[in-house]
């Protein structure tokens, strides 16, 4: 973090600033967005904290890479969807269980739920609650 930004952000060691006026620290994302735009350092908060546009922009390009990548090398590829949407925790939004997934592809809540976990580690995506293949 460039020595500017740094001190921007510190607050005095007393709280007072040096025209004796109360200065207290910084407590939200907002206030500390306002200082440094009052003080033209918001691009160095941003590359501090690694959020520059072409960061962001080569992590995107990777995770999508890395997913095509995925479902292309999948001989079946609805069932590659399917396990990449349940995953996801995309699936939460659609009324399909663990189980409803398993059916549609013929394998048994265990088997999909196996698959979902390979996924989940190969793309590495944090895992996530589901259905056992003991539950009801």
């Amino acid at each position: 973090m460039p020595a500017a930004l740094k001190d921007a952000l510190q607050p005095p060691a007393n709280g007072w600033n040096n025209q004796s006026a109360w200065n207290p620290a910084v407590d939200t994302v907002a206030d500390i967005l306002r200082e440094c735009k009052a003080s033209g350092l918001l691009e160095d908060l941003r590359a501090a904290l690694g959020c520059t546009g072409e960061d962001q922009h080569v992590v995107t390009l990777r995770a999508i890479r890395d997913l095509v990548y995925e479902l292309a090398g999948s001989e079946n590829r609805d069932l590659a969807v399917d396990v990449l949407i349940y995953a996801t925790g995309v699936a939460e939004f659609d009324v399909t269980s663990l189980r409803g997934y398993a059916a549609r592809h013929g394998l048994t809540a265990e088997g999909f739920r196996k698959q979902v976990l390979a996924m989940q580690r190969r793309l590495g995506l944090p895992p996530r609650p589901m259905q056992q293949s003991d539950a009801n």
